[in-house]
């Protein structure tokens, strides 16, 4: 007796998935054809993908089909003849995690250091072309398989890490002591990166693609913050010696400098004296004495000008008054107030 009205439909699968699932990607429902006027079911949440006999392979969008298209199909039609339905979901979102299991080398360019780096993270995907996403990933499987599939694309993604990673922070000139503050942005140049080769690749779309943490050894930022510390310091007495060497023709203003430097950063000074030597404000060999008011050439042990009575002595001034060691340069005493001897 003849069987009509065949209808194949999504509630079918052996696997009991509903059509609210958001977690499978794809079901696959087989049948076989009792009647010529069969037909079969693809549900406004869903694409299909529909094999006929085994061969023929077609793609559906929502809605309701005669498994046979015309009346050429169904005079062929053979009884015993199979149909698959792979039902394909537009929405469904799979949120993968993924992470590196090992840790990536490289040069950082600002301390010259190899160190190593590794990340994790998440993203989700989507099918964006079911008849791609048929061909490479669901094939002959019976089955959606969450953990594997899971497993497949977070292996996917560490693989390809290194290679765009360090081509991210390569355009963007990131040192590695930056990586965490500029996670958000890294993540997002990595999705727009990886969401074209997936879509490529496996009919696949990236989505929210994010690097939750990066995994910095300590050992490795502490060896950057000392090079950058002693960078700056290096740069620093750059400029001490620079300011040094051009008040060089002005003894009593290298002086007042260095006494300065002293009271800033100590440290710093002691450095300076080790490369300009033990006694800096010694005058030069070749130097000679002049006074800063009229130009007057003067005696080491001269403490005031010989012709305009200007003191030139580096010593203190002590007030009269009240005893206290003024500046050289000082013309009234700091403590009471006495005009000094200038």
């Amino acid at each position: 007796m003849k069987v009509k009205n065949q209808v194949i439909k999504f509630e079918q699968n052996l696997c009991n998935a509903k059509l609210d699932d958001n977690e499978i990607l794809f079901v696959r429902v087989s049948d076989v054809v009792s009647s010529v006027d069969a037909r079969f079911e693809v549900p406004f949440t869903h694409n299909a993908i529909v094999i006929k006999g085994g061969g023929d392979v077609r793609y559906y969008k929502s809605g309701n089909y005669d498994v046979f298209d015309d009346k050429k199909e169904a005079k062929q039609w053979k009884k015993g003849m199979s149909v698959e339905v792979i039902y394909i979901p537009k929405d469904t979102q799979v949120l993968i995690r993924w992470g590196t299991p090992n840790r990536l080398r490289y040069r950082d360019d600002a301390s010259n250091r190899v160190i190593t780096v590794g990340a994790r993270g998440e993203f989700d995907v989507s099918v964006g072309n079911p008849e791609q996403f048929f061909r490479k990933v669901v094939g002959a499987k019976k089955e959606f398989n969450l953990m594997e599939f899971r497993k497949r694309f977070s292996e996917t993604v560490a693989t390809e890490f290194a290679d765009i990673f360090l081509k991210i922070i390569a355009e963007r000139k990131l040192t590695y002591d930056q990586f965490t503050a500029n996670k958000k942005e890294i993540g997002n140049a990595m999705g727009e990166i990886l969401c074209p080769m997936f879509e490529r690749e496996w009919g696949l779309l990236v989505h929210n693609f994010k690097i939750a943490d990066f995994d910095l050894l300590d050992e490795d930022m502490n060896a950057i913050e000392e090079f950058a510390a002693e960078k700056t310091k290096q740069e620093r007495m750059k400029e001490y010696l620079a300011e040094l060497e051009r008040l060089a023709d002005k003894q009593w203003e290298r002086e007042k400098y260095l006494r300065q430097l002293e009271l800033q950063d100590k440290a710093a000074y002691y450095e300076v004296l080790k490369v300009i030597g033990n006694n800096p404000t010694a005058p030069r060999p070749e130097e000679k004495l002049l006074c800063p008011n009229c130009g007057c050439e003067y005696k080491a042990t001269d403490k005031f000008c010989p012709k305009c009575g200007k003191r030139v002595s580096k010593d203190p001034i002590i007030c009269p008054d009240c005893g206290k060691a003024n500046d050289s340069t000082s013309v009234f005493c700091a403590n009471c107030g006495k005009k000094l001897v200038g």
